[in-house]
């Protein structure tokens, strides 16, 4: 006989090939954010962990300049790996892929659009126009433009 029943959700997704994919990309990203600290100062926002395929953890760096830094810490990387409980990692291999700097540059300036500064206070304004006085002609038109627009609002 047939079972007319509903199924759960979390009956369907625990059957099918979904649950291994999900646990693929929670490793991926716990290996990602372990590799954050791991990596040179200035290199984690360039560089990330794109996949996992028979014990080969694949990093993607954003230049090749970026990529030779990796390949020279290799070992290194893979060793501090296994001890964060990556033990079945054999190998790394490093890809270069571009679209990791324009990621990151658009974020940027969406950041940088979103900041405005504060308006420049009058005394700010006063210190202008004083060092405007002993300023060159070009430089002490800047300067007191600047006064200026602090004296306007």
């Amino acid at each position: 006989m047939r079972d007319h029943r509903p199924t759960a959700t979390t009956e369907l997704v625990d059957g099918s090939r979904f649950k291994k994919l999900q646990e693929h990309a929670g490793e991926i990203l716990m290996i990602n954010q372990a590799l954050k600290k791991i990596l040179p100062r200035g290199t984690e926002d360039h560089i990330r962990a794109a996949n996992i395929r028979h014990g080969q953890l694949v990093i993607e760096a954003a230049s090749a300049g970026l990529k030779m830094k990796i390949e020279r810490d290799r070992l290194n990387i893979l060793n501090q790996l296994r001890n964060h409980g990556f033990a079945k990692l054999i190998s790394i291999e490093i890809r270069i892929n571009p679209a990791i700097y324009r990621i990151k540059n658009n974020d940027v300036e969406t950041q940088k659009e979103a900041k405005s500064r504060p308006p420049i206070s009058e005394d700010a304004a006063g210190y202008l126009l004083a060092v405007a006085e002993h300023a060159p002609d070009k430089i002490q038109k800047r300067l007191q433009r600047l006064a200026d627009m602090a004296k306007k609002r």
